[in-house]
């Protein structure tokens, strides 16, 4: 099986019309779990690119063996090393060097299967997932480009051999990218490789001009309505959410995937009569959702290592859909009068929630703002990264051999 091209924003294709050149994504989650950045991404790069998506397999989730085509991208599960799973047995298998080494080796030759099957050569590599590090050398890539969306040590399911892995990668690439300023500083001393920032962004007109009006779970829910969409993990500031549950009138509204490991520490917030946990949404629902909203929440803990540095999808579907938002501070955006306040603080994130929604909201001027992040216009210059680079890297690679040639 073979991927064709598909729709979207991206036009052209192969030199004169020409095959598509082959990108690779070793990913570090499911295609269809929640919309991430490269799922974004890869649905537009398909027009310009023939794109495999390698996901890890997800337990519980139900996996689907062998190739299939979504959104324009062929999707194959894997048997990646995947730390923190449901399943003791398996988590006991990777504890250990040999049990490591053996996962290693059969992803690598399922990929390597599967690649030879689709007539897949000498790929362009996109990798998030930093357990496939060691998979590369089999692959002979073209262009090795570490995508750095998440700091892989900021999950509680990470092992010490996260880091590890996490550096094999780094030194393995020949081009990476980063989610902000912040990460881009922290980055550039890991690695000889160029890193180049790329932030996250929103599809815009989705967001702006949502079809269908506000989800009617949200019909009957007092106002204000206060609601924080996405996963909620380990860096939410919890007791702040139940500060601002027991002191803002109004409703607080949480939608997203609920991790096991925080159903205890969230169940107190949760219990709480005014406020609603939608559950993980359908993607479909997510604008709806923000039309009936009155304010954005970014609660995340603030001065934390693995929150500063962030630069969430989120923020930007918020502006979008013309809500004000309060949020924790995230290194290098800005704050905005026209409805985007940050506080380091309970007292002051509570204060600024309460000025947000005492204010009138310049809605076109917060639209304005995340117009500049669509998606469009980020994978156009991310199609232009990958070529970049490929010709840089290759023409290195010509230098190198006529030069060995001369000295012999």
């Amino acid at each position: 099986m073979t991927a064709p091209a598909a729709g979207g924003p991206l036009s052209g294709g192969g030199a004169a019309g020409g095959p598509l050149p082959d990108l690779v994504c070793l990913a570090e989650v499911a295609w269809g779990y929640f919309r991430t950045r490269k799922r974004f991404l890869l649905a537009r790069l398909a027009r310009r690119w023939r794109v495999t998506y390698f996901e890890p397999l997800a337990f519980g989730r139900g996996n689907r063996w062998g190739p299939r085509l979504v959104d324009g991208v062929t999707v194959v599960t894997v048997p990646f090393p995947k730390p923190g799973t449901s399943v003791p047995a398996y988590n006991a298998l990777l504890a250990s060097g040999p049990g490591r080494a053996l996962a290693g080796a059969l992803a690598g030759a399922a990929v390597r299967c599967w690649l030879a099957r689709l007539g897949v050569r000498r790929p362009v590599c996109l990798v998030s997932n930093v357990y496939a590090a060691d998979l590369l050398g089999g692959l002979r890539p073209r262009l090795v480009c570490y995508d750095f969306n998440d700091h892989p040590l900021q999950f509680p399911t990470a092992p010490p051999w996260t880091e590890a892995c996490w550096r094999r990668l780094l030194a393995r690439s020949d081009l990476v990218l980063s989610v902000s300023e912040a990460y881009r500083r922290e980055l550039v001393p890991l690695t000889s490789a160029p890193v180049i920032t790329l932030e996250n962004g929103v599809e815009f007109e989705r967001f702006a001009l949502p079809v269908g009006g506000p989800l009617p779970a949200l019909a009957a829910l007092p106002r204000p309505r206060c609601g924080y969409l996405g996963k909620l993990s380990d860096l939410l500031d919890v007791p702040l959410l139940e500060r601002l549950a027991d002191r803002v009138p109004g409703s607080l509204v949480l939608a997203g995937p609920l991790p096991a490991e925080m159903r205890a520490p969230l169940a107190g917030l949760l219990a709480r009569p005014n406020v609603h946990y939608l559950g993980e949404l359908p993607y479909a629902d997510v604008p709806r959702l923000l039309a009936g909203l009155d304010l954005g929440l970014i609660p995340f803990q603030a001065g934390h290592r693995y929150t500063t540095g962030i630069h969430p999808n989120k923020l930007y579907q918020y502006l979008a859909a013309g809500l004000p938002v309060v949020s924790s501070p995230i290194a290098d955006v800005e704050a905005d009068p026209a409805g985007l306040r940050f506080a380091a603080d309970p007292e002051g994130f509570e204060a600024a929630v309460r000025a947000a929604l005492a204010a009138a909201p310049d809605r076109e001027g917060l639209r304005a703002r995340a117009r500049a992040h669509d998606w469009d216009g980020i994978a156009e210059r991310l199609d232009g990264l990958l070529r970049s680079h490929l010709a840089r890297v290759e023409a290195d690679a010509r230098g190198s051999r006529a030069s060995r040639r001369e000295d012999a």
